[in-house]
């Protein structure tokens, strides 16, 4: 047994149209809203790649003045123990050469 389905043919009222097209005609409006929104945003997302393209450059270069900077220092600390060895050294050497001398 095959059953089919005879298609029924409705009238749309002309109220109904003009309903139907109102809301096409506002939902194109609300299309364009979004397409601009959209705009903006890809504006500002290309905005903040940009910012954040120069943070990464600016931070590299800190990077390597910081590194730069920490090697000045340790040669100094290095020069500064030195010069106190050798002072040290200076004083003690000629004082104890002294003393073995005059024994």
């Amino acid at each position: 047994m095959i059953l089919t389905r005879e298609k029924e043919m409705t009238t749309t009222s002309p109220d109904r149209l003009d309903r139907i097209e109102s809301l096409l005609s506002t939902l194109g409006k609300d299309m364009q809203t979004v397409k601009a929104d959209i705009s903006t945003v890809k504006g500002d997302i290309s905005e903040l790649k940009e910012d954040i393209s120069e943070l990464n450059e600016k931070t590299t270069k800190t990077n390597e003045k910081v590194e730069t900077y920490q090697k000045a220092i340790q040669q100094v600390v290095n020069l500064a123990f030195g010069l106190i060895v050798t002072a040290a050294l200076a004083i003690y050497c000629p004082s104890g050469h002294k003393s073995l001398v005059f024994h």
